[in-house]
Formats: C-alpha cells, structure tokens, sequence
C-alpha cells in the first residue's frame, strides 16, 4: 500500500514538471509570434532597403548623380502593386522640358521580351515546339546563307546560339517610309551564318526578328498587331506601341518628338529619332508606367495569369534555358538573362542612339525595377542603381592563361566591308578574373572562350593574327610608298621648273603618279567609310559609293600591273626608274589584295 502511494505521488510529481515545461514553452512561442509576425512585415528590397525607405533612398541616389543624369524615370513593383513611380531630370535639356510619368521612352532590347512573351504563348497553344528545326516553320527557301547544317530551333534563338553574324549597318532608318514589311527586311538583309548552332552565345538582333516573324506566320498577324492582341490590351498598356513606324499612336510618336537624346555625360545627341528595321528586336516605346504593367504580368500575384492561362507556361519561360560552359550558373532563361545580384535576378537591357533602359526583377521575392532613361549608354541607372536595389554581389577569381592571346567578339560582321573592323575591336588577355558575370572555357592549360553577360569572345588563330599584322605592315609600307612618289615626283618637277628644265621621267611617269595617287585617295576612302559605317545611321545605299571605288581601284591596279609589265619588256629603263615603277605595282598589288581579301567591296 505504502509502495502504491509513493508511486502515486511520483506520478503526479513528474505531470507537474511536465505541465510546467508545456507552460514555459507556449510563453515563448506566444513571447516569440509578435516578434516574428513584426520582422515578417518589414518589407525590404533583395538589397536589404526597407521599402518604407526605397522612395528616400533613390531620392538621395538621383541627387548624387545628378550631374550625369538628363532624365530617368523608375517604377518599382512588389506583390504586383507599383510601390515607386517618380521621374526626374529634363526629358529636353535645352527647352528645359521635365521629365514626368507621361515621358515616352524607347524600350530598345527590352522589346525582345514581348517576342519571348509571343512565342511561349504560341507554345502553350501547341503552335510552336521550342526544339523543333525553325525551317518546319518558315516559308521554303526562306533562309538561303546558312552554312551548317544542324538545325536551328527556337531555343536557339532564345538563346542567341543561332550562330548569325551581326550588321553594323543598316540596323537603323531616318525616315518612316523606308521601313519595310518583317518577312521582306528578314530576306534583304539575311546574315552570313559564322558558328555553328549551339557553339556560342552570339548575341543576335536578326535571330529575335526572326522569332517574331515565325509568330507572324503562325498567328496570321502582323507582330505589331499579335502584341497589341495578346499583351498590350489584356495589360491594359496603353501608353506603349510596337508599331513599326509607330503610326498607330501619332499621339505617343508626338510626346516622343519632346524627348531628347543624350550621352552618358549629358551631352545631346542630334539625331535620336530613327526607326528600326528588325523593330521586334528593339522598335518598342512607352512610359515606364505602362512597361512596368508587363513586369508585373511576370510575377502575378493572386490575380491570375493574364498571359498566359497555365501558370506551368511562365514558370517554364522563367526557367533555366543555357547555362555557362560546363557550369550549373544559369546564364539565360528563354530570352531573359540570368544574373545573380544578393538573389537570383531576370533582367534585360535594352540601348538606342539616345535612350538606354533595363527591366529587372526577382521572381521569388516579387520585387521588380524598371529603369529608362535618355542618354545612350548609361550606366549610373542602369546599372548602378539596379545593383543598389538588388545587391552588389559580384566576386571574382582569376584564371591564368597558357599564354597571352587575343580574344574575338562573337557579336560581330563576318562577311563584307565591316569584317575587318570587328578585328579592330580585339582584346589581349593573360590573366582572367571570373566572376558571376564572368566564364571561361579552357583547354590544355589555354583558355579558348571568354563568356559574358551578353556575349561571348573567342581566342583568334595565330595564323589569323600574323595575317592582320601582315596587313597592317603592308599597307603602312604601300602607303609611305605612294607618299613618297607623289612627293618626290612634284619635287623633281618644281625643281626642273624652276630652272626651266625639260619636264623630268618618261611616258610612264603619267601612270605612275597616277596610281600613287589612287592609293592615297583609297586610304582617305576608307578612312571615311569607316568613320561613316560606325556613325551607326548610315544605310548600306549610302555607303555603296565607297565600295565602287575600292572596286575601280581593284581594276586600276590590274591595268597598272598589265601596263607596267608590258613597258618593261618593251622598254629600257634605268634601274632606278624601274624600281620606282616596280614599286609602285607592288603598293597597288597589296592596296587590291586588301580590297579583296577583306571583302571591302559589298
């Protein structure tokens, strides 16, 4: 019995403990929830900004900069609400035109997104397969200048893997009546096909054209008329057009007409207003209010789907599509570029002669940022801002080469008279700092591919470099040559002038000179070609009159060469004057095999 109640007791005294221990634990919880429910409302951007401070934070950003800033207008999104939306500076510098939310913007490369956007719903529609070889979807023979033949899909083209060349030229036009239909521009101005499809990141204007005319021929609309369908109306954007030439809102084409382009350094830029002739790939303009109705369409929230009707297809377009070379650090996702700020980041940027822009946003946290200015190449917004509101999360290492090489920009001209300049642009590397942004793909101890954010740079030949130094040795020669001939020869002229002398050489004399002078006058020919061509709003037609003459000048050094052969096996000449004539048909020969070789001549 004695025994019975001890244990009684014992029982009743561990309940105690227990219920106690019970106790202390729902204070804590119940001490721990206001806490935890009060850091839950603390909203912040990926930055770490209170949002409650985002509107002082870029108040005090703009003030910094504001000697570099022209206009900026900047809306940020959170959970689908615009939670920011301020413009400042001048939208006209010299008619001191503010800026305000009104301000139209061209949208440049952001404009891509709309076709990505078009091709996943078609997609989702069972119209358009992403790995299907885009030739099922074209016209037959539409592409005539493809070089390989593996296939390339629309993935592809998302990717920019194509493997197209790029057109300095005719990228751009003054006049509205010059823009021509999609599928007819497509055709005129097909690029050489350079890479092989999937071998690097070439970024490609040609290649989202493209992709928006596969949606034209599916659809049985217009592209222009697709977006305004599809996504503009059910976003309820009315303040943006695709328009070709932008007719379809004079009223958006005139508050345009008010916004002046600058530099980064808020110098104005003449001549801003240009049209597109690939417009899909960079022709869109807008308010930076209506651009952020479609940021907020990519991070619904709660409202439904509003472009697409699975939420499956979004998450697949937001989705990993190439990752750097044998890396898993996502690199694009269907168009979208992947970027890794203190969170994992979608953005695209976008450049005209006079505006440059960037949409940006986190899909996990539902923050997004749409940034426009007016000045061609900013970054203090672009870029600086976007990394105070989403962290600067760059790291590096370094990574030594084998040996020193020179790198190629995959982005460049590979057929005609601007394959040479891309070899202008080359960048000498021994030592490589990897970062996020940054990738490099070696063998045997050599780095062979340099990857970027948007581009990739490929190690050139060393038979490549020894023939441009080649080059450039030889038409430095030729063209002291020519300098010293003409200036020789009116030497000797004035000189046997002056003193009253019979007129100095021979009947050769003529063409020699002549010649000499055709050199000289192909220097400063191409001089101005290439000075004209980067000006970026020279058309091809304006520039055919240059590459007539390289041409007339290939003929004039072949009759120089003809002419001269058949002199010297005619005719004696001192050994002097021979070396002179000989000369002088070497330095035509080297000016035409230039002219040749580089394609200088289309």
């Amino acid at each position: 019995m004695q025994n019975n109640r001890q244990k009684v007791r014992s029982f009743h005294t561990v309940n105690k403990v227990i219920a106690c221990i019970l106790s202390l634990v729902f204070v804590l919880v119940a001490c721990a929830v206001p806490v935890y429910a009060e850091e839950e409302q603390i909203q912040t951007t990926p930055s770490r900004i209170p949002l409650t401070e985002l509107e002082d934070t870029i108040d005090s950003y703009v003030a910094t900069n504001q000697k570099n800033t022209a206009a900026v207008s900047i809306v940020a999104i959170k959970n689908g609400e615009t939670i920011f939306n301020k413009a400042y500076g001048y939208a006209d510098i010299e008619q001191q035109r503010k800026a305000d939310s009104s301000t139209v913007f061209e949208w440049g490369s952001v404009t891509k997104l709309l076709v990505w956007t078009s091709v996943m719903q078609l997609v989702e529609q069972g119209k358009l397969d992403l790995d299907t070889d885009i030739k099922e979807y074209l016209p037959k023979g539409f592409l005539k200048k493809l070089e390989y033949d593996a296939p390339i899909t629309l993935l592809d083209l998302m990717n920019h893997q194509a493997g197209w060349e790029d057109k300095m030229i005719d990228l751009w036009y003054l006049s509205e009546n010059q823009v021509m239909d999609l599928g007819e521009t497509l055709q005129k101005f097909e690029p050489k096909q350079i890479y092989e499809p999937r071998s690097v990141l070439a970024y490609s204007n040609y290649g989202v054209a493209m992709a928006a005319y596969i949606v034209e021929v599916q659809s049985g609309q217009p592209f222009y008329e697709y977006v305004n369908e599809h996504i503009f109306k059910p976003l309820d954007m009315k303040e943006t057009t695709i328009h070709p030439s932008h007719q379809d809102r004079p009223d958006l084409m005139l508050r345009r007409d008010q916004v002046q382009g600058y530099t980064a350094n808020v110098e104005l830029i003449p001549k801003t207003k240009v049209y597109m002739n690939i417009y899909p790939a960079g022709g869109a303009m807008g308010t930076a209010e209506d651009a952020a109705k479609f940021l907020a369409a990519l991070m619904p929230i709660n409202h439904g789907h509003l472009l697409f009707k699975n939420k499956e297809t979004l998450k697949e377009m937001l989705s990993t599509s190439l990752y750097y070379d044998g890396t898993s650090i996502p690199r694009i996702a269907h168009g979208f570029i992947e970027v890794e700020y203190w969170t994992p980041a979608l953005e695209h940027g976008g450049n005209t002669l006079g505006f440059s822009n960037k949409l940006v946003f986190d899909p996990k946290s539902n923050f997004g940022l749409v940034v426009m200015t007016n000045q061609f190449e900013e970054e203090v917004y672009c870029f600086g801002l976007v990394q105070k509101l989403f962290g600067n999360n760059y790291r590096t290492s370094t990574v030594t080469s084998g040996n020193d090489g020179y790198y190629l920009t995959t982005r460049r001209s590979g057929s005609g008279f601007t394959k040479f300049y891309a070899y202008l642009l080359m960048e000498k590397y021994s030592t490589f700092e990897l970062s996020n942004f940054t990738n490099v793909v070696e063998k045997d101890g050599i780095v062979e591919k340099v990857s970027f954010t948007y581009n990739d740079y490929v190690r050139v030949k060393s038979s490549t470099l020894l023939l441009i130094i080649a080059t450039f040795i030889a038409l430095a020669v030729a063209t002291v040559f020519n300098l010293r001939a003409i200036i020789g020869y009116m030497f000797r002229l004035s000189k046997y002038k002056s003193k009253k002398w019979e007129r100095p050489g021979t009947g050769f004399d003529k063409y020699h000179v002549a010649i000499n002078v055709a050199g000289l006058a192909f220097v400063l020919n191409n001089a101005v070609l290439y000075m004209r061509a980067v000006s970026l709003d020279s058309s091809y037609s304006s520039l055919r009159i240059h590459l007539i003459f390289n041409l007339i000048y290939v003929i004039l050094a072949l009759a120089y060469l003809v002419l001269l052969i058949y002199k010297l096996w005619k005719i004696s000449y001192s050994k002097k004057r021979k070396a002179v004539y000989i000369m002088s048909g070497v330095s035509a020969l080297l000016f035409a095999a230039f002219i040749v070789g580089w394609e200088l001549y289309f």
